[in-house]
This record gives structure tokens, sequence and C-alpha cells, in this order.
């Protein structure tokens, strides 16, 4: 008698030995079924309009997309998939709050042993929300304390870049040459902890309402 599967699983990541490696140990599994796997975020979402997925599995950084844009989009398709996002690195306080708001169930970061991965997936098959005791690494100050850092400049050009207006644009209204505008991206980013816009923009959303000047 086979055992009944109760997770169908996709997997995204675009490494192929990683994924290989990863589907070997997760099909050891008895409640896994495979459903699809690929290697780029377009894809992905492609076929999920057409699959039976209660689960995805995507990695933070795909050869076409950032994995945080891909998981919103498929979370816009199937509201009631479950994603678990694996990152390069255990992630901070602050970057695993901006993934779970955007829907994201968990992170597991490619550095933490394989049962770590097979434990979160099991957990967050039924919908429920998990934080791993891996992430330990966390920011000395909060998001909003770090917010307050940011120069008159750089918290304009930050609301700007939320508002996902271009650079170019931007230097036009600040009469500065687009390298500066970058310069000031790569400033705001460090100061706050982000690497992909995608993640400023979820927390100016979540703090719109905060009193940030």
């Amino acid at each position: 008698m086979k055992p009944h599967r109760s997770i169908r699983l996709f997997v995204t990541v675009g490494q192929r030995l990683f994924r290989d490696s990863l589907l070997f140990q997760l099909l050891q599994q008895d409640e896994v079924d495979l459903v699809g796997e690929s290697e780029t975020g377009i894809d992905t979402l492609n076929r999920l309009l057409n699959a039976d997925v209660n689960v995805l599995i995507i990695e933070e950084n795909l050869r076409d997309n950032d994995g945080l844009t891909i998981a919103e989009n498929a979370l816009s398709l199937c509201p009631s998939m479950s994603v678990l996002l694996i990152s390069d690195s255990p992630v901070s306080a602050s970057r695993m709050s901006i993934y779970l708001e955007a829907g994201i169930k968990s992170v597991v970061s490619k550095t933490h042993p394989i049962q770590e991965l097979i434990k979160t997936l099991l957990y967050i098959r039924n919908g429920q929300t998990y934080v791993s005791s891996w992430h330990t690494h966390s920011p000395k100050e909060t998001e909003l304390e770090a917010y307050t850092e940011l120069s008159g400049r750089e918290r304009e050009v930050a609301k700007m870049m939320a508002n996902r207006i271009p650079v170019k644009e931007i230097a036009e209204q600040l009469g500065v040459s687009c390298k500066t505008v970058h310069s000031y991206k790569d400033r705001i980013f460090i100061k706050l902890g982000f690497e992909r816009l995608p993640e400023l923009i979820l927390f100016m959303k979540r703090h719109q309402n905060a009193g940030m000047a």
C-alpha cells in the first residue's frame, strides 16, 4: 500500500548539482511527492498555473530573478501554498521579518544541515510559519533605529526607490547624476541590511504609518 503523500512539492533551484542533491534527500521522505522542478523563476510561475502544489521550495538567488519576487508572484497564483526560501547564508532578523511579511513560511540557509530543511518542510506543509533557532544573526539595532541613521537625502531616495521610480528619473528630480543615486542606494542598503529592492519596498510599506520622515 502506497503511503499518503501530504506534501505536493515543487522545487526551484538554479544549480543543478545542489538541486539533485536536495531532491535525493527530500524524496526519501514518505510524505513527499515531487510535482515538478525548475531552475528559473519564470518557468516556475508558468508551471504553477496548472500544477497541484502545496509547498514550493525556492532559492533566494535565481538566474533570472530573485526568489522573493518570484515567491510573491507564486503566492498570488496559489495563495494557500506554503513557500520555503533557501538562502545562501543565515539571514538577519530584519530580513527574516520582511520575508515573513511577504508570505514566506520559513527560510533555511544552505549552510544549515539538510535535516533542518526537512524538519522545516514537514512543519510548514499545512501553512504554519516556522522560524528556525539557527537564525541567530540579528542586527544590534531595530529596523527603525537603522532608518533614523539615514541622512535626509538618503531617506528621500529610499522613498522614491520604494515607489519604483527609475534611477534616471530620481537623478533628474534631485538634480544629481545616476552615479550619485546608485551611491545613495548602496549606502541605504548597507545601513538597513538589505540586499534587494523588494526588501526595501516591503520595509517602507510596513513602516509607512510609523512616522518615518
